[in-house]
């Protein structure tokens, strides 16, 4: 339990979103911060201004955003400590300027950029009480509350060293960060046996245009007329009107742009070929069989680890001869009722629910009720 935890009913979340780091982070957040919401707490958005940054979606969700300046666009997709696009410091000054005279009750902050250093000024400048989101545990964090819901055969160990000893540690999938709709998904899944007669092509937020092609290409080749295919992109991908030319040609293909009914779509597939970030765990929690294929660096470990437990198969990161790879597993599958079954079988094995369609666990509600618990 945390103590002297304030009474105020006030959150700040730090979180950015760019063209280059993609949405997940905004979208957990998110999650989080309409849960928090429910239970009386008033939540604000930290974000710097990068390009392809998410504000609207922050500001149409109902929540209040203070936007940092940009000072320069130098982020790179895969050199993470890029992404605040300034030096850790001046983050952490503009920060504590918003913070200054508010009484928080806690600062959830959600970034692959900041650490220690970060937190450490923050603290001592403000007193603020922190709760860090971080699945890759590669630094170290100086938080009251740390959240990883990602799977790690280390388990716990993997953070030892990296947090301080009091900090209360919320890690295992059983804490995922879910929207409400893959919980209602969930309770209108059908059986799954293992047949393949429809599939998810979805790389989420990835602006990896190959991926996407390469997948939809791979599964035509195959000839499985019978099997239906949907194909999910941004309204920003960058391949659409190639996209939109194959699925009016080909019969059983679909497009759909942007998206709002993707735990539907989840939940009506068989199988799904998508990338290694956010929407893997949504995957995972429908018992949806997929084929990974990695589209940034932060993916490749938690792709591995679900891949060694069963729930998936990790195809590698991103390659010019990554459609051969998928071939050949799109052909064993197609014979292998008994391994695609399998795999959603691990799936909700490794989420720690409940496989009966009428479970009404809520990961999210169960994280809020443990997190405002142990905050009192």
């Amino acid at each position: 339990m945390i103590k002297n935890a304030s009474k105020t009913n006030l959150i700040f979340i730090r979180v950015d979103s760019s063209s280059q780091i993609g949405s997940g982070h905004v979208e957990r957040c998110l999650t989080l911060a309409k849960e928090l919401r429910e239970r009386g707490m008033e939540i604000s958005f930290i974000s710097r201004a990068h390009i392809g940054n998410f504000k609207n979606q922050i500001k149409n969700a109902g929540f209040k955003i203070f936007m940092l300046p940009l000072n320069n666009n130098s982020i790179k997709k895969n050199d993470h400590k890029s992404w605040l696009g300034v030096k850790w410091q001046k983050d952490a000054k503009d920060t504590i300027k918003i913070l200054s005279k508010k009484k928080l009750m806690l600062l959830i902050v959600d970034h692959y950029a900041i650490d220690i250093n970060w937190e450490n000024y923050v603290k001592l400048l403000t007193g603020v009480k922190i709760m860090v989101i971080d699945g890759l545990a590669n630094r170290r964090h100086n938080c009251e509350i740390l959240l990883d819901y990602t799977y790690s055969q280390k388990g716990k160990k993997r953070w030892d060293k990296l947090i301080p000893s009091n900090c209360m540690l919320l890690q295992g999938t059983k804490y995922i960060l879910l929207r409400s709709e893959f919980v209602q998904a969930k309770k209108n899944l059908y059986t799954r046996k293992g047949e393949i007669k429809r599939i998810l092509i979805a790389f989420g937020g990835s602006k990896n245009k190959n991926a996407t092609m390469t997948a939809l290409n791979a599964l035509l080749s195959l000839k499985k007329d019978k099997v239906f295919v949907d194909v999910v992109v941004s309204k920003n991908f960058e391949d659409i009107n190639m996209v939109k030319k194959i699925c009016n040609i080909k019969e059983n293909t679909k497009l759909h742009v942007q998206s709002s009914n993707i735990a539907y779509l989840m939940s009506k597939a068989d199988l799904s070929i998508g990338a290694g970030g956010t929407m893997l765990w949504e995957r995972c929690y429908l018992g949806l069989p997929s084929l990974i294929i990695s589209t940034a660096n932060n993916q490749i470990k938690q792709s591995l680890a679900i891949h060694s437990y069963g729930a998936a198969i990790y195809l590698g990161s991103y390659k010019k001869n990554i459609k051969q790879k998928l071939l050949e597993q799109l052909s064993i599958l197609f014979k292998n009722k008994k391994l695609n079954s399998l795999m959603s079988q691990k799936s909700f094995e490794l989420m720690e629910i409940s496989r009966k369609k009428n479970n009404n666990s809520n990961p999210t509600k169960f994280l809020c009720n443990t997190l405002l618990k142990k905050m009192k």
